[in-house]
């Protein structure tokens, strides 16, 4: 790993990783009224999956590295804003970037989502509530938007701490990757990668678990750390590791009578999965440790391959690494009312799949480019923007 002086030009290929990233969102989300096992909170079920667990095999593939990319490409940002504008600065950004953003998601889009769920339930249990009640929804449940909630929270974190003199500088920091596999030890949900974040409150194990990869983007920024193309090899033993990973965590849940399949979080099991669930079994502390092994590597590994594929100025990458913000935050109530549109129509699964994930994202970029990109919704996500310049016609030229 080298040095390299800080430059001010844009990190296209960060900017690449980060909007990739978010768009799996769309994918993790479709995927999930395609498990065989019907997920409580996500009361949109296709039964004519069978036992074909392809796509819960996907969302955890994606769960596992997805928001551990997240957190370290916020805290390198985050140290590149406040390098660049200082803390205040990057505090004032946080705020309006992202605590915006949040809150008014938090009492538009978050009650449109529940209520889909409770349409798409029968408003069963858990979606027996009033009406009236899904304005304060985000006091119970945040959803898909505990990311920013989370983010916001350790960049407040991370400035008390800068303000009292930290630099992230020191080699220590290195640190953070063993000690994010101890704390994955402490995990309780029976699934690959981390536990399930969707409380206003945060639960002191994930956000340690995440604050370790923000850290280490921080870090990573200070000591000028430069991205390396041959990084790519890292996705290698990653997938060795998922392997592992999934083999491992099968092992242990077959042990159980009932066969619980994992991607059911342990509130949701029966036949009585011990909370202290990682420390029940050598295979489950093994599993633990592939795991973090695993978001680790994927880190590196697509850092490399975005390096090796985006690192140059493209207006389309800049366009929809903008949108992906939009897309992160709109996506779920849309991905729910096509997932209820497609689920009886008489096509293959596989089928439906790909239309919810186009059909969405179609929509959303269309209402990125109409209603959102030059509106206040979009200075308010990605600061202003402006539309590029026609060219002029071309003039024919006659004869002499």
């Amino acid at each position: 790993m080298a040095n390299a002086s800080k430059q001010s030009r844009r990190l296209y290929d960060l900017d690449a990783l980060r909007a990739f990233a978010m768009f799996l969102g769309i994918v993790l989300h479709t995927g999930v009224f395609l498990n065989p096992d019907p997920q409580p909170l996500w009361p949109v079920h296709d039964a004519t999956v069978g036992n074909d667990y392809t796509y819960p095999q996907i969302n955890k593939a994606i769960h596992g590295f997805r928001m551990p990319v997240f957190f370290l490409l916020s805290g390198f940002f985050s140290a590149l804003l406040w390098q660049r504008r200082g803390l205040r600065a990057l505090v004032t950004h946080r705020l309006r970037r992202v605590g915006i953003p949040f809150g008014i998601a938090c009492v538009t889009i978050l009650p449109l989502s529940i209520w889909l769920w409770a349409v798409a339930s029968g408003f069963q249990e858990p979606y027996d509530f009033p009406v009236w009640q899904l304005p304060l929804a985000w006091i119970v449940n945040v959803a898909h938007l505990w990311f920013l909630w989370y983010l916001l929270l350790l960049v407040g974190v991370f400035a008390l701490v800068a303000r009292l003199g930290a630099q992230f500088r020191h080699p220590a920091w290195w640190l953070t990757i063993p000690v994010s596999m101890a704390i994955s030890l402490l995990m309780v949900e029976p699934v690959f990668g981390a536990d399930t974040a969707s409380k206003i409150v945060p639960v002191p194990v994930i956000i340690a678990f995440y604050a370790c990869f923000f850290c280490f983007g921080v870090y990573f920024h200070q000591r000028n750390y430069t991205v390396r193309r041959w990084w790519t090899v890292a996705l290698l033993p990653s997938a060795v590791a998922l392997y592992a990973g999934f083999h491992l965590l099968e092992q242990y849940l077959a042990t159980f009578e009932g066969a619980v399949h994992f991607g059911q979080t342990a509130a949701g099991l029966e036949g009585g999965v011990p909370r202290a669930f990682m420390f029940q079994d050598p295979l489950t502390l093994a599993s633990a440790l592939v795991e973090a092994a695993y978001a680790w590597l994927m880190c590196f590994g697509m850092m490399g391959l975005f390096h090796w594929i985006a690192s140059r100025k493209s207006f389309t990458m800049q366009y929809l690494s903008d949108a992906t913000y939009w897309i992160y935050l709109a996506h779920v109530p849309l991905v729910t009312a096509a997932q209820m549109l497609v689920l009886d129509w008489p096509i293959h699964y596989h089928l439906k799949f790909l239309l919810v994930c186009t059909g969405v994202t179609l929509i959303l970029l269309a209402t990125y480019q109409f209603g959102v990109r030059y509106t206040i919704i979009g200075r308010t996500l990605n600061g202003p923007r402006q539309r590029r310049p026609r060219l002029p016609a071309a003039r024919t030229v006659g004869p002499g």
